[in-house]
């Protein structure tokens, strides 16, 4: 109702009282006179919060309340916080000795305004299980491992923030890591069977894995997406012949395929001893369905891709494309819940990885096509 209408309003009730003044006694005008004027107040005071709002109410008083931080943390700081505290019961002394026998540098690449959500998914879930954990990013992050580098963000300078990151390990990490692994903070790593993957290789080669694409350059290169892996002595030869390699583009894994050809480290075979992949350029969905990407996807790899149960190894590293709410799915699915009467023993994927190197003869002179 508005403020003029609720005036005439009232201007008709007042009149209609001076009538019913001269036809009843004062006692009962004094009533509703009373009642005239309670009504009167009530409709004022509602008025008077229309105007200022719920807000002025609700938060009228915030300043009595404690602030617990600048920067409120999204709900997976409390939820999944003190998820170590958390009991399970599992026997992981293989996983253990691996975990102290393969030691890996893991660099995610993300951005400031990923802390609260991708950044925050990876430190809690599945970055926790590597030697050691680095944002890499042109901001520092306020509670989370950072790798600040003066790198512009975005797409376009990929590479440069790929070649400044691993230039950066090189000078100062090499000595303190057998693997370095390169990844997104959308992809989710199964670290156990990235460690045991790796272990099968000589220190003494330079190694190069991830999920294998077939065009572009000679040797092949590895899906940015699906993370790729590069071991001590493969870093060190880049280390010494970076100059041999790009310093900036857009299409990162690509580059970073072509200068590990220009400096003659070669791509190794990632698949199991049943062909299926271990790394995934694609989301667990598409690999779980068939979706359009699935066709693209073909060309890349220039082999027929497999969907639903056959799409992937027993002993799959890594899916890109998942979400922080699917990383911690993963998270609950794969390390905190079990299957009563049902384990595979160890032995059984032994040589399950031929730590084999694949052959050349990629090369393609197609154009590249930006997707972004």
């Amino acid at each position: 109702m508005s403020e003029s209408l609720e005036l005439e309003t009232m201007t008709v009730i007042i009149t209609r009282l001076w009538h019913k003044v001269y036809k009843i006694g004062w006692v009962k005008c004094l009533f509703v006179v009373g009642v005239v004027l309670i009504v009167f107040f009530l409709l004022q005071r509602k008025e008077g919060h229309s105007k200022q709002g719920p807000a002025r109410y609700s938060w009228g008083s915030v300043h009595r309340v404690k602030a617990v931080s600048s920067s409120p943390p999204g709900h997976a700081r409390f939820s999944w916080g003190s998820a170590d505290k958390v009991k399970v019961h599992a026997e992981d002394s293989v996983a253990q000795g691996l975990h102290q026998k393969i030691r890996i540098l893991c660099l995610v690449m993300t951005l400031k305004e990923h802390e609260e959500s991708r950044a925050l998914a990876v430190n809690q879930t599945w970055g926790q299980r590597c030697t050691k954990l680095l944002f890499v990013t042109s901001d520092v992050m306020a509670d989370l491992p950072s790798l600040v580098l003066n790198v512009q963000d975005g797409r376009d300078h990929l590479t440069a923030k790929t070649m400044a990151m691993f230039k950066f390990a090189f000078k100062h990490y090499l000595d303190q890591f057998d693997w370095f692994l390169k990844a997104d903070d959308d992809a989710f790593f199964v670290m156990e069977n990235l460690r045991y993957l790796l272990s099968l290789h000589d220190p003494s080669n330079k190694v190069y894995v991830g999920h294998h694409f077939k065009r572009y350059v000679d040797s092949g290169y590895m899906s940015g997406g699906a993370g790729y892996a590069i071991n001590n002595a493969a870093l060190r030869h880049f280390g010494q012949n970076s100059n041999l390699c790009v310093s900036d583009g857009w299409g990162e894994d690509i580059d970073f395929g072509r200068c590990m050809e220009a400096i003659g480290v070669q791509c190794y075979q990632t698949k199991d001893i049943l062909g299926r992949n271990s790394f995934h350029g694609l989301g667990f969905d598409e690999t779980m369905y068939w979706f359009d990407n699935i066709k693209l996807h073909a060309v890349q790899v220039k082999e027929p891709i497999h969907i639903g149960p056959s799409c992937c190894s027993q002993l799959s590293v890594s899916f890109h494309y998942i979400s922080p709410q699917q990383m911690y799915q993963f998270e609950f699915l794969l390390y905190r819940m079990a299957v009563y009467g049902r384990h595979t023993p160890d032995h059984m994927f032994e040589d399950f990885f031929p730590a084999a190197t694949i052959p050349k003869g990629h090369y393609t002179e197609d154009p590249i096509p930006r997707f972004f």
